[in-house]
């Protein structure tokens, strides 16, 4: 059994952050809330993301697997107010989820969790750590977007650096230590990633100020942010790109 109600913001959060890589999630149900993790079709990024049951108005769950259309999730909130509370109820009997906004209810189909993957989240551990304001971020990604499709991020003991670079033309985005909140490097560290992957990972944070990268010499990245006013986390892995000699 699962039932909740969600304010539209929350729930939209949730939908935006895992459409940047899938359109159908697992959705693991347990009397603490709910998981969903995700990897895109090429294997390229991976996502964790999970919601406490204090992000929700009431929040009613028993250990189930859920899956879902995650278009059919948005054409539903599409219908919704700013923070009008949604009713969710699942009938597993029906396999069916009904969603409720106001007077309007809409039942649709689950996908059969079954026949979705269960992806093995991998040990990424990167020594290299930095915490800063997400809209930096932001700036150094539209700045590089007509640049080129890749960028490499790079920390040392003085600050961080995004960096990319085409045929003509380069956009550097450089923090020193004293505008970041946290920094823990002993040594310089780089590694370059694909820009469209990064740039959609990071537009799809809508409400946290800050993010938490973590990377390595040529390592995957980890993006770590929070959701639902924190009562919310997630985490992106974003394999490396190999740098040309």
């Amino acid at each position: 059994m699962f039932r909740a109600r969600v304010r539209m913001e929350v729930l939209r959060e949730l939908v935006g952050v895992v459409s940047t890589l899938v359109p159908e999630v697992k959705i693991v149900i347990s009397p603490e809330g709910l998981e969903a993790k995700a990897v895109d079709p090429s294997h390229v990024a991976m996502l964790v993301v999970r919601l406490k049951k204090e992000a929700f108005e009431e929040f009613n769950g028993e250990p189930t697997e859920i899956g879902l259309d995650l278009e059919k999730v948005r054409e539903v909130l599409q219908l919704a107010r700013p923070g009008e509370v949604l009713e969710i109820n699942y009938d597993a009997p029906k396999s069916r989820l009904v969603v409720s906004v106001g007077k309007l209810s809409r039942s649709m189909s689950v996908v059969d969790p079954q026949g979705m993957s269960d992806p093995k989240v991998p040990s990424v551990n990167p020594t290299a750590k930095v915490s800063l304001r997400i809209e930096d971020l932001r700036q150094g990604i539209r700045g590089s977007e007509s640049i080129s499709d890749h960028v490499t991020l790079s920390l040392d003991p003085e600050g961080f650096a995004l960096h990319s670079e085409g045929e003509n033309d380069r956009v550097d985005l450089r923090l020193p230590k004293d505008s970041l909140l946290n920094l823990e490097t002993s040594e310089p560290t780089r590694s370059m990633y694909p820009l469209d992957f990064f740039s959609n990972m990071v537009k799809s944070i809508v409400t946290a100020e800050t993010v938490n990268l973590a990377l390595g010499n040529q390592y995957p990245l980890k993006l770590d942010f929070t959701l639902a006013s924190g009562n919310g986390d997630g985490e992106f892995l974003l394999a490396p790109r190999v740098e040309e000699d």
